[in-house]
């Protein structure tokens, strides 16, 4: 585009349609460009800028404007929900919500947004609203700053939980021990945090009528923008008197924020300090009036917090352990006992400390237990005594090996089978993550084949991570514990982690991985729902609604649950009988997934040109049904032998669920199994455990149809000695049968899933 437009030559006489001397100020020059063969002209400033209003066009009629939407409306809604980013479920839900006003007798008053905000405050009132509050403390300039802290009241919160006619009847007051029996003795067993001994110790202390309400905290800093300039300072609060399946769930039932805050816990802490010692009186949800002492009976931080809150100076000082005095250079020791630290050994350090007339005098008493001389909010709160990521650490290795090693280890990880509750990662070594239970799923994935420490560390997690725990099982996890030591020689970070297991029960109850799941929602919240200033307030408002909603909810449901159980209350024996669906049983298990029209018997026969685990497939079927029948004691169809005919036909069925009872806990787990050539665009044949007559074996689903059958490849072959790596890195090997040795099974046989990885070297 030029800069400066030169006028032809001969301009002044007109030429090129330019009257140089009817020229008039502002009127406009315009130069084409020379592909257009367009020669200059010049535009009245008037005409030029109402050439840049909105020119009339003539209206197409053949349609309507809102085309192809079927009415204006119907566009309108979907502009809203466009605008609002709404996902496919909140869409299906507003559908319907206008469905019902246009369908139902329903009353539907609303008719502006002031309307809705207008009822929003009013409900907000159900539950115990957030609370701003300034903190002033002393700058490193030494002016004074001031901080807003938000906050729920601990005290108000609960109550609000405890009043709700739902959540009250789930409440556990009472410490107890279980024990299993095993066979020739009882054998105590440990899960929720009043079976373990802290629980307990701390409900012997009360009076008769006391009943403890313990609250478990987990604190941590948030990104809340992609980049990591606004951070959040969530606190998160749940009720430890719920069993875990509850309050680690979501809704009412789960974890909530409860204060919003940059340094002090102060405030927070201060809700329940009056309470501590004289208890305080409530009515319940049945009516009655209990005397309950509130504790924090489980702080769920990350070291770095912990380190903070336990005054000690961090990973490098001379006692890095927040729970025990443990020196630095006798941490590869591992040593059995050490003194704990407590808050009265610590505040009586610090009193003698600040007693002493010198800083050299003060750094000396301070340095014999490696504390700060800082303020601990916990003070206030009694039977708050305290007791790193590995992915990072993997990282640094795979570097030392250079590209090809990374990229063998990256391969690995996308070749990894899918998994129902398993992440699987297509590019892992690229990626940081902020989820606890993504390291978590990372390391179980390949993590123990590249280092012989990090097979010791997930065999040690395993332990940590039981549901259940028995005396044998904390046992054998504290010697994964002394074998990962051994090699690591720096795991004081999870040298107490069995004693925490005892005293306030299994690590659920306080691991940080399924809080750091609430980091997500916190996130969505600050990119969907402020204007990216003073964020906070906004943050925690709408994460009050969304309280009262989950409120309403809860009770909407228990009002419909009710109703329908009037309802069947009045219906006669008969209505019953109608509304019974008859269900065939398969056992433990549940088969589904059916294919869109049946198989002809040769078809599936067919399949063996492609795969030969289908050989004689028609072949092995009439020998199965024939002595399933005879070992059942059935009398064969007709009295003849069952021969499959070519033009019979085999419904396939590609997807099973199963039951089974988990040996660590004892509870219904179920897997959702895959035997399909296109699932989500990959074939998916996952592999199984099977009972059998001489033992219990390995296998892969082949195929599934409606008898209940399925072909299975079983990996029983005998294996080559095992190899050293194998030794090391407690490897289990198996090796498939001959595909032509494909076998036949009841789909109950099935015991449940198995997770096979093939060994590629």
């Amino acid at each position: 585009m030029p800069a400066k437009v030169d006028l032809p030559a001969d301009a002044d006489n007109g030429t090129d349609g330019v009257d140089v001397d009817a020229n008039s100020i502002d009127d406009i020059l315009v130069e084409h460009h020379p592909s257009t063969a367009r020669p200059s002209e010049k535009i009245p400033f008037v005409e030029f800028a109402q050439g840049h209003w909105p020119r009339a066009y003539k209206l197409d009629f053949s349609t309507d404007p809102w085309y192809p939407f079927q009415s204006h409306l119907n566009f309108e809604f979907a502009e809203l929900t466009l605008e609002a980013a709404l996902s496919k479920e909140q869409i299906n839900c507003f559908l319907k919500l206008i469905k019902s006003a246009c369908y139902r007798h329903d009353s539907f008053t609303l008719n502006e947004y002031a309307g809705l905000c207008s009822t929003w405050h009013a409900a907000s009132h159900c539950m115990t609203a957030f609370k701003k509050e300034l903190v002033h403390v002393d700058g490193i300039d030494g002016k004074p700053c001031e901080f807003p802290v938000y906050h729920h009241s601990l005290l108000d919160w609960a109550f609000d939980i405890l009043k709700h006619p739902t959540m009250g009847p789930q409440f556990v007051f009472n410490a107890k021990c279980l024990f299993k029996f095993d066979g020739s003795t009882f054998v105590c067993f440990i899960e929720e945090p009043w079976t373990a001994d802290e629980f307990w110790n701390l409900q012997s202390r009360l009076p008769p009528d006391g009943k403890l309400l313990p609250f478990i905290l987990y604190a941590d800093k948030v990104k809340l923008s992609s980049f990591g300039q606004q951070k959040g300072y969530p606190v998160v609060a749940w009720l430890a008197n719920l069993p875990t399946w509850i309050w680690n769930g979501k809704g009412i039932r789960g974890g909530h924020v409860v204060g919003w805050l940059p340094i002090s816990f102060k405030k927070i802490l201060g809700t329940i300090e009056k309470e501590l010692g004289m208890g305080c009186w409530v009515k319940c949800w049945d009516g009655l009036a209990c005397h309950f002492f509130p504790v924090v009976l489980i702080l769920s931080t990350d070291y770095e917090e912990q380190a903070v809150m336990a005054l000690v100076h961090g990973i490098k000082s001379n006692f890095p352990c927040p729970m025990c005095l443990v020196p630095h250079d006798d941490i590869s020791k591992f040593p059995a006992q050490c003194e704990l630290h407590t808050s009265v050994e610590v505040i009586k350090v610090l009193q003698e400390a600040q007693s002493q007339e010198t800083t050299e005098k003060r750094e000396q008493i301070l340095m014999q237990q490696g504390l700060c001389d800082i303020d601990n909010d916990f003070f206030v709160v009694s039977n708050t005594d305290f007791g790193d990521h590995l992915w990072p650490k993997l990282l640094r290795i795979l570097n030392k090996g250079g590209h090809q090693v990374a990229a063998r280890v990256k391969k690995n990880f996308s070749m990894m089978p899918c998994w129902h509750s398993l992440n699987h990662f297509n590019d892992a070594l690229s990626i940081s993550y902020t989820d606890g239970q993504k390291f978590e799923g990372l390391l179980k994935k390949e993590g123990y084949l590249l280092l012989c420490c990090l097979c010791a560390y997930i065999e040690f997690d395993l332990y940590t991570a039981l549901e259940l725990h028995m005396a044998h099982t904390l046992v054998a996890g504290q010697e994964a514990l002394a074998t990962f030591n051994v090699l690591m020689q720096r795991t004081y970070m999870y040298m107490h982690v069995f004693d925490n297991i005892k005293a306030k029960g299994v690590t659920q109850n306080f691991s940080t991985k399924p809080n750091e799941k609430m980091h997500g929602p916190l996130k969505e919240k600050y990119q969907r729902c402020t204007n990216f200033k003073n964020v906070t307030e906004q943050i925690l408002q709408v994460d009050h609604l969304e309280l009262v909603s989950e409120l309403i909810c809860c009770t909407i449901t228990d009002y419909n649950m009710y109703t329908l159980a009037m309802e069947k209350n009045t219906r006669s024996p008969d209505d019953d009988d109608a509304d019974e669906v008859e269900q065939e049983d398969f056992f433990h298990v549940r088969l589904g997934s059916r294919a869109k029209h049946p198989l002809m018997s040769e078809a599936v026969e067919q399949r063996s040109i492609a795969s030969k685990v289908f050989i004689q497939f028609q072949v092995k079927l009439n020998e199965f049904l024939n002595r399933y029948f005879t070992a059942v004691g059935k009398t064969l169809p007709g009295g003849k032998h069952i021969q499959f005919q070519l033009n019979n036909k085999i419904m396939e069925l590609k997807y099973i669920k199963v039951n089974f009872e988990s040996m660590v806990d004892w509870c219904q787990y179920a897997d959702h199994l895959q035997c399909n050539p296109n699932f989500h665009r990959c074939s998916h044949y996952d592999c199984i455990i099977l009972k059998t007559q001489q033992q219990d074996i390995f296998g892969q689903l082949i195929f599934m149809f409606h008898f209940p059958l399925a072909l299975v490849q079983p990996y029983d072959a005998p294996t080559q000695p095992w190899l050293v790596k194998d030794v090391h890195l407690n490897l289990w090997r198996v090796h498939e049968q001959p595909p032509k040795s494909a076998k036949l099974f009841l789909v109950h046989s099935i015991i449940c899933s198995a997770l096979l990885y093939p060994d590629h070297t």
